[in-house]
């Protein structure tokens, strides 16, 4: 390290945490349809009836027949146009909520419930009493309930199907999932019932099931019509997916045979004894390559199955390629350059990938990547990992909604316990048919990034591109999306930020003719797999944009090897922003948020910036806490918690001289949530993640007083009883909204990690210091009381930092001096 280096200060004791109660939003008045009372309830019991008569007489038949019949229905219930269906009263008395679905054209929901036969005249008590009975208020009861239903239809496949309908089976037997609405002690009765079916029905079963904390997922092989019959036969399957399977790699690689460069660079490179490693999970690494030989050691060479061995056999040496990047970044200038290298991380390989012609006839990929997990841990426990993996699924293109394997990937990252934590870097999948690069950007627009990186304590990785040529023309032009990469621009604007940051991934060239071609000098150089013929290989797309990332993080960790992962994750997408290529490529206007929301779903925050990740400036002040949060509370009923209010020490005076001075704050926050899946909707109680967490910065013309009256029901209650306020203000409200960040109030606080920003002037940015960390009311910790979470603590860490202009002033050293450098760590810590 330099002896000019300034390193981010790491701060305690510079907030201070309060009781918290969410604080009274704007009233929202709802306005249901308009209903004739006696001809809408007499028509919604009608439907209702007739199912159970229709059920009653399959009953029957099923039964005389021999076959095993469900002991209740499946009811979708459709919802009147811009009305969110009452959930709640829907799924109460027995009856249970299986998934909620999106009607985008009049905006509208359908749930499908499944209702024990026993418990059917709970809902038809209430229908009733719509009919014929009033409230005290002279409305008629379960209004809402019964008023926002359009229609009751009997459930059939389609309305259970989850996946894209193209994926589901026909006259071909297919492995899917089932989806089962089941608690963990409910699996063995569930699983003897299934079993006895799947036989009955000649449906092959898997033995293995799959827990979450309200869904237990098992797979079967089985066709259309068996589909059919096994949702007449059994109950409580909440939804029914296509298994994940694999996508082929599009490498378009040929050998490069520049053998020479070699024997230099290993000569300068030199590795360190270290702790911190790259865990890449792939088709295996040959580590027989001069420049992978003392980065990767046999006893770190891992795999899933003994009996596909460890080397990198197959998938045109897709593992050894992804080694050579994460171990060296940028190969090309390393093997140019002759300086001394000095390496602080080295790789262990899991192969989770079998040799090619060898095919398992079920590959549950969460399981897979599961096992890889604690093979590793296994092998090494004391291994600082960032775990690397450039595979992805087909035939789950579902815009953002988590599969099996995403949801695993979330619970194997989030962890058992705060130690437990994990890094990990997934490929958004790849672009890959000629048609589609003829289209470009159009097509990366519409092609959803793929399995398992819609997760959401993952980094997803998509892929830009500096590389062109200087006499031919090229598909994307310097700085602007890579062909190959994937984006969420199709998702629902509910869904996480997804890539959240993008790195190299080459081009294309574009040719006369208006054909493609794979150009080379536009592909990224990597190391090959048969070292003993050529040394190195050309690399590309979303798997070469994921190696740098793991080799990006690695770079950081070596700086801040005590940084928690959800910091590490923190400072590599605060340093990122968006090349003027990628906002002139997509004609961003950035006076529109609309505009800025379209260029996050396509580039995420943008390209990282290393220096800006390591080190502050003396233009550059970061700071970062990690800190554990309560969220929620159990009180009589479930409650938010805990509020953390941070004052950070500011260079007041300093920035307060420069005036008018643009000045660039910025403020990140990452966590890591525990998952919940299953296709029930994006509503409060059947919320996929655990918490939500929110921050909120002061406004220039509050102190921190009123700032804490403003964010917390229970400060404003006290000021109520001490002041006789009885409500906020108008410009309270306006203030909640707060139209200061450069990405908008609300669009960043999707997923698990929020980053924004805003540019003020100096004056202003002075007195802002202070700002709010609190949970909100939506996870199901807090909902699902019967999970016994309420009392769960939540790791987060915020990173808050000043950027004023070049050579303006020196914020850095007038904060820094204030602090105890602890070398051990070479971190800077606030005491």
């Amino acid at each position: 390290m330099s002896e000019n280096f300034k390193p981010h200060l790491f701060v305690k004791n510079v907030h201070s945490s309060q009781d918290y109660t969410t604080p009274p939003g704007p009233p929202i008045k709802s306005i249901l349809p308009e209903r004739d009372r006696e001809t809408h309830g007499k028509f919604i019991l009608s439907s209702l009836n007739e199912i159970w008569e229709a059920y009653s007489q399959e009953f029957l038949q099923k039964s005389e027949a021999g076959i095993p019949v469900k002991d209740g229905e499946y009811i979708t219930f459709f919802g009147a146009e811009k009305q969110l269906l009452e959930l709640d009263s829907l799924s109460s008395d027995g009856a249970k909520l299986l998934n909620v679905k999106t009607n985008f054209e009049n905006k509208s929901q359908i749930a499908t419930l499944y209702i024990p036969e026993s418990k059917k005249e709970k809902l038809l008590g209430k229908i009733e009493k719509y009919i014929g009975e009033i409230t005290d208020k002279g409305l008629p009861k379960n209004q809402p309930l019964v008023e926002k239903i359009e229609a009751i239809r009997k459930s059939t496949v389609e309305f259970i199907w989850s996946s894209a309908y193209e994926y589901m089976p026909k006259e071909e037997r297919l492995w899917c999932e089932l989806w089962l609405a089941i608690n963990e002690s409910e699996i063995d009765a569930k699983r003897e019932q299934l079993n006895y079916i799947c036989k009955l029905l000649g449906i092959h079963i898997s033995e293995i099931s799959t827990i979450f904390p309200e869904r237990v997922i098992i797979n079967v092989k089985l066709n259309y019509n068996q589909l059919v019959e096994l949702i007449f036969s059994i109950g409580e399957i909440a939804e029914i997916r296509r298994a994940e399977e694999l996508n082929s790699f599009w490498l378009g690689q040929t050998i490069i045979n520049r053998e020479h460069w070699i024997e230099s660079a290993v000569n300068n490179v030199q590795f360190e004894d270290t702790n911190s490693f790259i865990s890449i999970l792939d088709s295996g690494i040959n580590n027989g390559h001069l420049l992978i030989k003392e980065g990767l050691l046999d006893g770190d060479r891992l795999t899933v199955n003994e009996n596909w061995g460890k080397n990198d056999s197959g998938h045109n040496g897709h593992g050894t390629s992804m080694a050579g990047i994460a171990l060296y970044g940028n190969l090309s200038k390393i093997l140019e350059n002759n300086s001394h290298l000095i390496i602080k991380h080295r790789l262990e390989s899991i192969k989770v990938l079998p040799p090619n012609g060898i095919e398992n006839e079920l590959d549950l990929w969460h399981y897979v990547t599961k096992d890889a997990v604690s093979i590793a841990t296994v092998n090494n426990p004391d291994y600082k990992r960032i775990y690397c993996m450039a595979i992805t699924g087909k035939n789950q293109n579902d815009f953002g909604k988590p599969s099996t394997w995403s949801a695993y990937l979330d619970d194997i990252v989030f962890g058992e316990d705060h130690t437990d934590k994990k890094i990990f870097v997934v490929s958004a999948g790849n672009v890959r048919e000629e048609d589609d690069y003829l289209n470009y950007p159009e097509s990366n627009l519409n092609l959803s990034i793929e399995s398992p990186a819609q997760a959401w304590n993952v980094i997803t990785i998509g892929a830009f591109t500096e590389k062109i040529l200087p006499n031919a023309n090229t598909v994307a032009n310097k700085f602007e999306l890579s062909p190959y990469s994937r984006t969420s621009s199709s998702w629902g604007n509910f869904w996480p930020i997804k890539p959240e940051v993008v790195f190299e991934g080459g081009n294309l060239e574009k040719l006369q003719d208006g054909g493609i071609n794979y150009n080379e000098d536009l592909d990224v150089i990597s190391t090959s797999t048969n070292s003993s013929v050529n040394a190195f290989s050309r690399f590309n797309a979303t798997s070469a944009a994921t190696a740098f990332a793991s080799n990006f993080l690695a770079k950081l960790r070596d700086v801040y090897p005590n940084a928690w992962p959800e910091t590490l994750r923190a400072l590599m997408i605060h340093s990122s922003s968006w090349s003027e290529g990628m906002i002139n490529q997509f004609q961003i206007d950035l006076r529109k948020i609309r505009d800025k929301q379209k260029l996050l779903r396509t580039v995420g925050y943008g390209i990282p910036n290393l220096e800006k990740a390591i080190e502050c400036k003396s233009n550059y002040l970061t700071f970062i806490s990690e800190e554990i949060i309560q969220p929620y509370k159990l009180d009589g009923t479930i409650k938010t918690n805990n509020i953390h209010y941070y004052e950070f020490p500011w260079p007041s005076e300093i920035l307060a001289n420069l005036g008018a001075v643009d000045v660039t704050l910025r403020v990140t926050l990452s966590y890591y949530i525990e998952p919940n899946p299953g296709d029930k909707g994006y509503s409060t109680k059947y919320s996929y993640q655990s918490c939500a967490l929110k921050f909120i910065l002061i406004d220039p013309t509050e102190d921190f007083e009123n700032f804490k009256i403003r964010t917390n029901r229970i400060n404003i209650e006290n000021l109520k009883e001490e002041l006789g306020v009885d409500k906020l203000s108008d410009g309270d409200y306006d203030k909640m909204k707060d139209t200061r960040w450069f990405l908008g109030a609300d669009t960043v606080f999707k997923g698990s990690v929020h980053s924004n920003y805003w540019k003020g002037s100096a004056a202003e940015i002075a007195v802002c210091n202070k700002l709010a960390v609190f949970p909100l009311a939506s996870g199901w910790w807090k909902q699902l009381k019967k999970q016994n979470k309420y009392n769960s603590q939540l790791r987060y860490s915020l990173v808050v930092s000043i950027e004023t202009p070049e050579n303006s002033t020196d914020i850095y050293t007038s904060i820094a001096n204030q602090v105890q450098i602890q070398n051990t760590t070479e971190v800077v810590f606030l005491i």
